[in-house]
């Protein structure tokens, strides 16, 4: 009879440390607007997802929500340039350490993940609380989840934007908050702020990513879980990446008195369109008109009648620019 129950117990051993190993590793991401993402974008954590995909590593992001922010404010959507990627997170458009929607330790428990990827901090300096407080926040982050789960890992995320205040304070103090945080079971790491992070060329407006900037941002997070054996380093050189958005409207164009009147779409996160034109009449090169329009039409006014004009457009999300040109209309002012 113990004989039996001691290869019953051997048996059921064996079944759950295989199920151990068979089971995907549960990463949680959790963060503000950098790491949610607005309509248009890939979002960094579609780079890490790629990245770990490549590495062929079995894994699970888990978390509330899979979807991107507006617009408007406080709406949200699914625009992503690829939805194809394992997309839940528990980030949040404005979120703060100071007033989380979901307690680190109720997701926690309810996700039970293997590793929590945190990236916030940003939104707490901007409001005006010290770096020193920001770094207690983040030290109440980290033993919030390792109450509810004493193993869990946690990676702390330097944050990017160095030129906002109190920014470089909370990135120095993040890695003695990491030593003193981990324990045996819990280990706690920083993934390093990208060292040539720069403001209009890796964000598209003073604080989030483009897309150049999410494939520097997925790499720093990639290398952190690498160092806790989930993945390899995140391949150099970085690829260079199209920017947002990928396409341009579809352009109409109508003659009016000296004047063209331009219409067009906007894909999904498109903020600002550039207008490209040429005289044709006199073989002129494209010209671009020296301000990015809002909207959705245009009047260029002040044509010689009688001209024929080219017109074309570029779709930009803030200071990102797609590549690719609209369809051209010709258009003669009446």
């Amino acid at each position: 009879m113990i004989a039996r129950l001691a290869g019953l117990l051997l048996v059921v051993a064996l079944l759950t440390a295989c199920g151990d190993d068979d089971r995907p590793v549960r990463v949680l991401i959790v963060g503000d607007s950098v790491t949610q993402g607005s309509a248009g974008d890939w979002t960094w954590r579609y780079r890490l997802w790629q990245h770990l995909e490549d590495d062929e590593v079995d894994v699970d992001f888990v978390g509330p929500t899979d979807k991107l922010a507006g617009p408007p404010p406080g709406e949200t959507n699914e625009d992503y340039t690829d939805p194809d990627f394992d997309r839940d997170h528990a980030a949040r458009w404005g979120k703060r350490f100071a007033d989380p929607d979901w307690p680190i330790g109720d997701l926690v428990e309810a996700y039970h993940p293997d590793v929590v990827v945190e990236l916030l901090g940003v939104n707490d300096l901007i409001t005006g609380i010290a770096p020193d407080q920001v770094l207690d926040e983040a030290g109440d982050f980290v033993s919030d989840a390792q109450a509810a789960d004493p193993g869990v890992d946690v990676v702390l995320g330097q944050l990017s934007q160095s030129w906002i205040a109190g920014v470089p304070a909370y990135d120095d103090g993040l890695a003695a908050l990491a030593e003193r945080g981990s324990t045996d079971d819990s280990r706690v790491v920083v993934a390093q702020a990208p060292a040539d992070y720069v403001e209009d060329v890796d964000t598209w407006d003073p604080a989030h990513p483009s897309a150049q900037g999410e494939v520097k941002i997925a790499a720093s997070v990639a290398d952190a879980l690498a160092g806790l054996g989930i993945g390899d380093d995140y391949p150099r050189p970085l690829p260079a990446v199209e920017p947002v958005p990928l396409e341009s409207g579809e352009l109409t164009g109508a003659p009016a008195p000296g004047a063209a009147v331009l219409t067009w779409t906007l894909p999904p996160g498109a903020t600002t369109t550039i207008v490209w034109v040429r005289d044709v009449t006199t073989g002129e090169d494209w010209q671009r008109r020296p301000y990015g329009v809002a909207g959705t039409t245009f009047t260029d006014q002040g044509l010689p009648p009688g001209h024929t004009f080219d017109y074309r457009i570029q779709s930009g999300k803030g200071s990102q620019v797609s590549a690719d040109y609209s369809n051209v209309v010709q258009v003669t002012p009446s």
